[in-house]
C-alpha cells in the first residue's frame, strides 16, 4: 500500500497549478440537482406550498491540459499492472484510464460558466470555482422554467454552446455538461442512501480490493439492492410527492462520472449524487477520503438537504464499514429537536461481512449499534445482511406512508417513473 500512496503523491507533484478562464478545451461537469420551494411568494394564494423554486447549482471545472493528462494516465495504467492491480488486457487498461483521468486533470480555479435550461433562453451564471475546482451557488430557478414546474418534473440544463466541450474533441465527459434538475415538493417521503458497500460493492475495508473495485473492475451492485430500491420508491411515492433519492457518499467528486453512471445503469432510481468536494490534489491519498472525517461530512450534507425539505420523512440507508450508523443517529436526533415536521422514519444498515474479519468484529458488534442508536426506538433502525430481510419492513413502511390506504405507485402503470423521480420529463 505505501507504493500506491507514493504513486499518488508523485502524480500530484507532476500536475501544473496553472489556471485560465473557461474555454472550449476546459471540462465543465454540471451536476444533477434538486429544486425545492424557497420562501413563499408575497401573493394571495390558498396554496400553502406556493413559493419560488430554488436549487443549489454545482459545477466542477478542469483546465485544458490534455497532453500531460494522457502521459500520466498511461503511466498509471502501466504502474497499476506492474503492481498486479489489474490484469494485462486492453479493456482493463481503458477502464483505468477513464476512471483515473478525472483525478489527474488540473482542477480549474476561479472559473465561471453560463448554463441554461432546454426550451428557455435565459442564461444563468455559475461560479466562481474555489480552490477545489467546485462552484456551488444557491439560485432561483429561472422564472420561465419555474412558472410551469410541478413536483415530479425533470428539466435538462446544459452549459451554453459557446463554452461547451464537444464530443469531436475526443472528450469522454462532454455529456456531463448536461445535468438534470428534479422538482421535489416538501412534506412527502424521501431516501438518503450511502453508495460504497451499501448499494455498490467496494470493499472499503480492504485497500487493494477498494482500488480494484474503483479503478479496474466493472461496477457491481450489492445483490438485491436495485430491486429493493425500486420497491422502496414505489412504496414511498405518490403522484403529488414522488420520493427523491439522495445518494450521499464520502468518495471524492472526481468519481462523479463513474458513480452517476453506476446509479443510472444498474437499475437504481435516479437521484442526486452528492460527493465529497475534495480531490487527490487536496489530500494525502484517495483511500483516506473514504475513511477520515466521513461522519462530520455526512452530517453536514444531510443537514443541508433537510433545509431544502424540512418537512420530509426520510429513510436512511447505509452500511457498517464506516460511520453511517452514527451519522444517521445524529441526523435523527437533529430533526426531532428542530421540530419542523420532518423526521428520520427508518435507518437501515447493511452489515458487511467477509471483507476484513478482524475489523468487522468491532464494526459489526451489536454493542456498536446499540451505542449508536441509544435513545432511538428499535422499531426505527434495523441491521441486515441481505436485502430480502427488509421485505417485512417495506410492508410496514407502506402502511405508515399511506395511512389512508393509498397504495403508493402501482408498478405496472408506472414503468420507468422511478428512474427520473417523476413521470414528466420536459425538454
Amino acid at each position: 500500500m505505501p507504493a500506491i500512496t507514493k504513486l499518488f503523491d508523485n502524480l500530484v507533484n507532476m500536475v501544473s497549478s496553472h489556471s485560465k478562464p473557461v474555454d472550449k478545451g476546459d471540462e465543465v461537469w454540471l451536476l444533477d440537482n434538486i429544486a425545492f420551494r424557497g420562501e413563499p411568494q408575497q401573493v394571495q394564494s390558498h396554496d400553502q406550498t406556493a413559493g419560488r423554486w430554488k436549487a443549489e447549482y454545482v459545477a466542477a471545472f478542469f483546465d485544458n491540459n490534455e497532453a500531460i493528462r494522457e502521459k500520466i494516465v498511461d503511466a498509471v495504467a502501466d504502474i497499476a499492472q506492474t503492481l498486479d492491480i489489474a490484469p494485462d488486457d486492453k479493456v482493463t487498461e481503458e477502464r483505468i484510464r477513464d476512471r483515473v483521468a478525472p483525478f489527474i486533470r488540473q482542477i480549474g480555479l476561479h472559473k465561471v460558466v453560463k448554463i441554461h435550461y432546454e426550451g428557455d433562453q435565459e442564461a444563468v451564471e455559475l461560479g466562481s470555482s474555489e480552490a477545489n475546482g467546485i462552484s456551488s451557488t444557491d439560485l432561483d430557478v429561472p422564472p420561465a422554467v419555474a412558472a410551469h414546474a410541478r413536483p415530479g418534473d425533470v428539466r435538462k440544463m446544459s452549459v451554453i454552446r459557446s463554452q461547451q466541450e464537444s464530443a469531436d474533441q475526443h472528450s469522454d465527459t462532454a455529456h456531463l455538461e448536461t445535468g438534470r434538475t428534479s422538482f421535489v415538493e416538501d412534506g412527502g417521503w424521501g431516501v438518503i442512501s450511502d453508495i460504497d458497500d451499501t448499494i455498490k460493492i467496494t470493499e472499503v475495508r480492504d485497500r487493494i480490493k477498494l482500488i480494484k473495485n474503483t479503478f479496474t473492475k466493472e461496477a457491481e451492485a450489492v445483490p438485491g439492492m436495485p430491486e429493493l430500491y425500486k420497491q422502496l420508491h414505489d412504496v414511498l411515492s405518490t403522484e403529488t410527492h414522488p420520493a427523491p433519492f439522495v445518494y450521499l457518499s464520502a468518495s471524492p467528486y472526481n468519481l462523479y462520472p463513474f458513480l452517476r453512471a453506476f446509479v443510472l445503469n444498474t437499475g437504481f432510481p435516479q437521484g442526486m449524487v452528492i460527493l465529497r468536494d475534495m480531490s487527490w490534489m487536496a489530500m494525502e491519498s484517495f483511500v483516506l477520503s473514504l475513511t477520515m472525517g466521513t461522519q462530520s461530512y455526512k452530517e453536514d450534507r444531510m443537514k443541508k438537504v433537510s433545509t431544502w425539505l424540512p418537512r420530509t420523512n426520510w429513510v436512511c440507508i447505509g452500511d457498517s464499514t464506516q460511520t453511517d450508523p452514527e451519522a444517521y443517529a445524529t441526523f435523527y436526533k437533529q430533526l426531532a429537536k428542530e421540530g419542523h415536521g420532518g423526521r428520520v422514519a427508518r435507518i437501515w444498515i447493511h452489515k458487511v461481512v467477509g471483507v476484513n474479519p478482524s475489523a468487522e468484529k468491532d464494526l459489526n458488534s451489536p454493542k456498536r449499534f446499540e451505542k449508536a442508536f441509544k435513545d432511538i426506538d428499535q422499531s426505527v433502525w434495523k441491521v441486515f445482511e441481505n436485502a430480502q430481510e427488509l421485505q417485512s419492513e417495506l410492508e410496514a413502511l407502506r402502511r405508515e406512508a399511506h395511512p389512508q390506504g393509498q397504495p403508493g405507485l402501482d408498478r405496472p402503470h408506472h414503468q420507468g417513473w422511478w428512474r427520473s423521480w417523476g413521470h414528466r420529463e420536459q425538454n
